[in-house]
Order: C-alpha cells, then structure tokens, then sequence
C-alpha cells in the first residue's frame, strides 16, 4: 500500500528548495554589482532599490514556475507531464547544485571585493572620494527663479542665501559658501561632481516662484554620492510667513543629517527680521550686491538703507548695512573716515535689537580694527564665530583681522578653514597667498596663486599678488608679465607699472623710476594709500622716504592696506627704529592675553 508523500518531500522532489536558493543567490549578486558598478555608469541609487523590490514580486511566480515545471534531458516540461524517475530528479538537482554553488561565488566574490577593494580606494575614483567627504556637510545651490523675470533672481537667490546662513549656524554642519555653490548656478552640473569639487555629501536645491504676495518654495535634499532623494517638500505661502518656510526648511535638513541643533532646536534658525514684505524684497536686493563686492556695494548700501527706513526694527538688514559700510574703503568708494562712524551706528543698532546678528559683530569687528582696537576687535569677531561658526564671511573676515594683528600662524589656520567651505573663492585664494608670503613660504604661495589664477584668470588682485611674489623672490621678468596682465584689468596704465618693476631690477633706472613714483599722474592712484606708496618705495630701494611716509600714516591712520605692513617688501626696513615706532603705535604686533578671552 503506497503513502502519499508530505509536502515538504515534495517541494524536495520537485527541487522548489533549490530553486528558492538559486533565485535568492542570484538577486543578491546582481544587487550587489549594480549596486557597485551603477555609480560608475550614472544610475542613481533608487536603481538598485527597484530591483530588489522587482525580485521580491517576482519570488513567488518563480517558485510557482518550480512546482509545475521540470527541467528534464529533453527540456522544460510540465511536471505532471514527466514521469517520476530517480535518475531525472538526480540530474535535475545535480545542474541545480552547481548553478546555486556559482551563483553563490560570484556574490561572495562582489561583497569582498565591495568592502576590501572598492571602498579602499582600488575602484572607481568616485567611490574613493565619496569616502573621504565629511557625512554631515551639505551645499546649497541657487534656487531656480520661476518667476518668469530674469530680474526677480535677486528674490530666489537671497532666499538661498538665508538658508543658507541659518544652517551655517549649526555647530557640526559643515556648509559650502555662497561663492562656491553659487559658481553652479544656471549649469546642469552632475550632483556627484558637485559634491567632490564642493567637498559636501549633500546638496540642497529647489525653485521659487512668486505671484503678488504670493510665493511658491519647492526643496530638495539629494544625496551627491548615490543620486537619492533624501527629502523634498513644497510650500505654498503668503510673502509674510517667508521666514517660517526658510526655518521649516533649514530644521528639516538638521534632521535628516542628524545635527544637533543650538539649543535643542527650540529656538529658530531663521530669525521673523521684519513683517513687511517690501523691507524684506529690499534686504534681498542689497544680499546679492553685498555678496558681488566691487562698486555694486553703493547701491547695497542704498538697498540696506531703504529696508531699514521701511522697518526700523530690522535687525539683520542694519547688519547687513553696517558690514557694506566696513566694505566700502577697500574698493574705493568711500574714506575709512567718512564709514567708521556709520559702520559702528548700524552695527550697535543691530545688536540692540537683536544680540544674535552675526554679520553685526562682524562689522563691529571691522570698524574695532581700523580702529586699532584689537581686543576689542577680537572679542566681536569671536562672539560673531559663536553665533555663526560655519560661516565663511565671518571666518574669512577673522583670518584678515588675525593677520593684520600679527597672529600669522592662527590666521593661516583660519583661512585654510575658510578655503575648505569657499574652495572656488578667488578673495580666499589671493588672502591664503598674501599669508604664506609674509611668512616666507615662498613655494607654496606660489602653488596657491597658480591655482587661483587657473580658476579665475581675470582677477586682477591675483595677478598683483602673483607680481608681488615674483618682486620679492627677484624673478622681475615674471613680474613685469604680471603687471601686464593686472594693469587693465583694474583700470590702469600697463607701461607705468612695468617702468617701477624695471626701476627694481635696474639700478641705472631707479632714480628716474622714483620721480615718476613720487610726481606722475600715472601714480597718483597708487599714491592715495601710504604703505602701498611706501612699500614701493621700499622695493625701489628709498627707504627714508619710505619711513617718512609711513610715520605720516601712523599719524593720519589713512591707509586701507595695514596687512601690507608685513610683506617682505619692508623686510630691508622692518628692524629700523623708526618702523618698529609705527608699529608700536598700532598696537602691533597683538597678543592675547586671557583677559581677551570670550
């Protein structure tokens, strides 16, 4: 009398079992080298995740197929069609057998080579880099203005910029810069060579689009490694509840890189500065100015001006103002003299209204500086650090005052940090080289301004400063090429400055040199700051003029450069006991003590 077999000899008879194994062994597999070799080819990482869903489907029809189906020597038949035979079923599981045992080594195979070659460094260049980007960092993009009008972009970009500044308050975030993230905007650049050249792991990107008092925000958070959507979200708002979006916005980014929040995130990251819409639209106008320097700072100026007049309560917007101010000297569109006292009034007005207002500090800091007050200048820069410490303005602005102060190696280390966020700043670029050449770090200063020249080849102070190097270490040819290069590029006369750089390299020429230095109108821009007039002077070898002018400085304070004082261009003069006066007299060089501490 026959026994009908369990169901279990059956799946076994039929060889589903070993199907099953097939199957799982070789899902895994595939997954694993899409999983390795999509990146490589442009897929993004959902690509990987649908498969594996599909797989997850498709399990149950495959072991339906293995219950009905047999293969058999002849082929594929119907199970109920083969006649039971130990010989067949032997065979069948036998080619199962070496199937599964392939399947099997091929995955095992990818997951080693995964995890002790590919993300050590031996595959794709890609896959190494992404290993070397800090989690918790992100760039945000310019958001796309939809709005129709080429000339509403100032709105979508100011509202990225306050983002952007509300995360670089977050303490473990590290941020890309303005000038760095703004660099893509209008290209279609692939998310993955983004975050290598910006050094982030995350970008964020979206579109505004306003109607009236109306505005649409859409956002996006996207992984630059795997292509993956981490979060997106869209707001449709009135123009008043604009900062609320922002802080929605910048909290939701918080949490999904798992930072910590100031305070527990109870307080905002986006401060309400004001209700009224059109003080706002002006403050967004005099962002986009400040952030583009140069002579637009005038109008910034005016934009910050009328906010304020709009709502005198606006406290970043008299942040803002008061930082332009500090800005003005060093593109010669006002005095230091004419800026301090405005500087110093809108700063203290911010702060009034609102102590946590970084870009007031900053400012404060500014004006403290050119006032010689370097304690005091040192403490506002360090409170503004603390409301903001991954801002890069205020870290770059620090690096400046630190060095002008004589702290060199602390304001290498500050620049250094600076350049990290703002890679693609040319300013960052040229100050890094400015530092490493007061410290005689001759070859790498050169290695830096090469790098900034490549990137931005018309900036005219990289060219200066690469003319600067190439004076101090006596290569005059190099320099006089330099000069050439730099002379149209700001406005002046390419003959008058290889004449001085000629009057350096030849003797016979210097006298003559000289008088055109100290009379021509060819000059007479050059002759406006004292040190530059003096560090002239000084390369040309007239070293008593060039003390005479600077004890006039010391006492007119009337120079926009007090950096210049530590180039190796006074080195002939620097231990004179006249030039150690006007040092003194400035305070310089600053040492902290721990009374100077925050």
């Amino acid at each position: 009398m026959s026994t009908k077999p369990s169901f279990f000899a059956e799946l076994k008879r039929r060889n589903v079992l070993r199907a099953a194994v097939l199957y799982a062994g070789a899902v895994w597999a595939l997954a694993q080298g899409i999983s390795q070799l999509g990146p490589a080819f442009g897929a993004a990482d959902w690509v990987t995740r649908w498969f594996v869903i599909a797989a997850i489907i498709g399990f149950p029809f495959w072991l339906a197929f293995a219950w009905f189906y047999e293969f058999t020597p002849q082929g594929l038949k119907r199970e109920s069609e083969v006649v039971p035979d130990a010989a067949v079923a032997y065979s069948t599981a036998r080619k199962l057998d070496f199937a599964i045992i392939a399947v099997l080594a091929i995955a095992v195979v990818s997951l080693l080579t995964n995890t002790f070659i590919w993300h050590k460094g031996a595959g794709f260049d890609a896959a190494a880099n992404a290993a070397a980007i800090p989690a918790k960092s992100i760039a945000v993009l310019p958001f796309v203005n939809l709005s129709g009008d080429a000339e509403n972009d100032y709105f979508s970009d100011g509202i990225t910029e306050e983002i952007l500044n509300a995360l670089a308050q977050i303490p473990d975030l590290k941020v890309a810069a303005r000038t760095s993230a703004f660099a893509f905007k209008g290209k279609r650049e692939d998310l993955r060579k983004v975050g290598e050249v910006l050094d982030v792991a995350t970008v964020l990107e979206g579109s505004v689009q306003r109607a009236g008092d109306e505005v649409r925000i859409t956002a996006q958070l996207i992984d630059t490694r795997s292509g993956y959507h981490l979060w997106s979200e869209k707001y449709d708002r009135k123009l008043t509840s604009i900062f609320a979006v922002e802080d929605e916005i910048s909290k939701a980014i918080a949490d999904k890189l798992r930072v910590q929040l100031k305070g527990g995130g109870g307080q905002p990251l986006v401060a309400v500065g004001t209700k009224n819409p059109q003080a706002h639209d002006l403050y967004l106008r005099g962002l986009t100015l400040l952030a583009a320097r140069g002579s637009g700072l005038r109008d910034a100026v005016d934009a910050f001006q009328q906010a304020v007049q709009l709502d005198p309560g606006y406290a970043q917007a008299w942040g803002a103002l008061a930082e332009t101010e500090t800005l003005l000297p060093a593109y010669g569109v006002d005095t230091i003299a004419a800026v301090l006292p405005r500087a110093e009034s809108a700063a203290r007005r911010a702060i009034m209204l609102d102590p946590a207002t970084p870009l007031a500090h900053v400012a404060l800091g500014n004006v403290y500086g050119d006032r010689w007050q370097w304690a005091d200048a040192d403490q506002a820069f360090r409170r503004a650090l603390a409301l903001a410490p991954g801002d890069v303005e205020t870290i770059d602005q620090y690096a400046q005052f630190l060095f002008v102060a004589g702290q060199f190696d602390a304001a290498l280390r500050e620049i250094e940090r600076a350049q990290q966020l703002n890679p693609l700043s040319a300013v960052i670029g040229v100050n890094r080289t400015q530092f490493l050449i007061a410290l005689h770090r001759f070859d790498e200063a050169g290695t830096q301004i090469r790098q900034t020249l490549a990137t931005h080849p018309d900036f005219a102070l990289a060219h200066v400063f690469a003319a600067a190097l190439d004076i101090d270490r006596h290569r005059y040819p190099q320099a006089e090429a330099q000069m050439r290069l730099a002379a149209p590029l700001s406005g002046g006369d390419p003959d008058a400055f290889m004449l001085l750089v000629r009057g350096m390299a030849d003797p016979a020429l210097r006298a003559k040199v000289v008088g055109e230095l100290e009379t021509s109108p060819a000059y007479a821009a050059l002759r406006l700051d004292p040190i530059i007039h003096a560090m002239y002077l000084t390369w040309l070898g007239e070293t008593d003029r060039a003390l005479d002018v600077l004890e006039l400085f010391a006492v007119k304070r009337n120079s926009n450069q007090p950096q210049t004082l530590w180039s190796p261009a006074f080195d002939p003069i620097r231990n004179d006991p006249r030039f150690k006066a006007v040092l003194k007299k400035m305070g310089l060089p600053y040492k902290p003590t721990e009374s100077d501490s925050p």
